[in-house]
């Protein structure tokens, strides 16, 4: 009977892959996880968002990727980004609620927040490794504090996911 590499427990040929058993095997992957999972939850530098792999990675909000074949789902992604709208652009924006039309200060804000979302959900996703992020879905929602302005809060959500070469 073949024995774990990892650990030097009997096991049959069958739970054996690799030189380890299924339980060192799951043990390995978790690690890689919870490290993967450390390294997205630091604050992204400028370096990080611009790397070609990053900028590389296909983002899409279907399912499926044309012409493309999934090979495998690693994990749900996930990114949010908190931008403070001071107490002035408040004001404008009561100006337009009041009288009306577009307010391009939030409509930029909006935009910066999603941008960076977005750099922040492509970067977590290549750091575990992935090709792609399907699925992806968007939430905006703003918080009010008191006297100082509001927090337009983005989050975004996939899945990221492993194509087949």
């Amino acid at each position: 009977m073949p024995a774990c590499a990892s650990c030097g427990r009997d096991v049959s040929f069958l739970d054996l892959r690799g030189g380890q058993c299924q339980d060192c095997r799951a043990q390995a992957e978790s690690g890689r996880v919870a490290s993967a999972i450390k390294e997205i939850e630091t604050v992204p530098t400028p370096e990080e968002l611009n790397d070609p792999a990053v900028l590389a990675l296909i983002v899409t909000t279907t399912s499926e990727i044309p012409n493309r074949q999934i090979d495998g789902i690693i994990d749900i992604v996930g990114a949010e980004t908190a931008v403070g709208l001071n107490i002035f652009k408040d004001i404008a924006n009561n100006f337009r609620d009041f009288f009306g039309g577009r307010s391009k200060t939030v409509q930029t804000a909006v935009r910066e927040a999603r941008t960076a979302c977005m750099a922040e959900l492509r970067l977590a996703a290549v750091k575990l490794g992935a090709d792609a992020v399907i699925g992806v879905r968007f939430d905006f929602s703003e918080l009010s504090t008191a006297g100082s302005g509001g927090i337009l809060f983005v989050a975004a959500t996939g899945t990221a996911v492993k194509l087949a070469k």
